[in-house]
């Protein structure tokens, strides 16, 4: 299936409509994983940003020296959420680990360097894509600092 078909439903790429979504087509990819699969780690170069098509995502604070596991999990990502906001603000590294959380995960993979082209190249439509991508990340923030309204303290 093409990526246009499972990008359609999504609320950031709703603002793209047909062309553009067309246009982001050329450059994004499905990828399968199985439960435990890490997708990326804390701290490598954001190359792209996700979409859960099917499945779970957790989003991790892998500690040094020790295996990773659902107790070091800060956020869940399900389908049609969006994950790896980090490609899209510079320094561009993943800020947390994100591993498949379920049997069996879909997610589409779209290339950074040639989505902030097409960004750049329609000012509008970045504008929109990236403040609803605010909005994920605002409220990924809000969730972590919980009911204290404190800040965790590896943020």
């Amino acid at each position: 299936m093409a990526c246009i078909e499972l990008l359609r439903d999504v609320d950031a790429f709703q603002v793209l409509g047909e062309n553009g979504l067309a246009v982001v087509d050329e450059f994004c990819r499905e990828k399968r994983l199985s439960e435990g699969e890490r997708i990326f780690k804390e701290g490598e170069d954001a190359t792209h940003l996700y979409v859960v098509i099917e499945g779970l995502v957790d989003l991790r604070f892998d500690l040094p020296a020790r295996e990773t596991s659902e107790a070091h999990t800060l956020s869940s990502v399900s389908p049609k959420g969006l994950f790896g906001w980090s490609s899209m603000a510079a320094p561009y590294r993943y800020k947390l680990s994100a591993y498949c959380a379920s049997a069996d995960c879909r997610v589409v993979m779209i290339e950074r360097s040639r989505f902030h082209d097409y960004l750049r190249q329609h000012p509008e439509v970045g504008y929109r894509v990236l403040s609803e991508l605010i909005k994920v990340v605002g409220t990924r923030f809000q969730k972590l600092q919980g009911a204290s309204g404190d800040a965790p303290p590896w943020l």
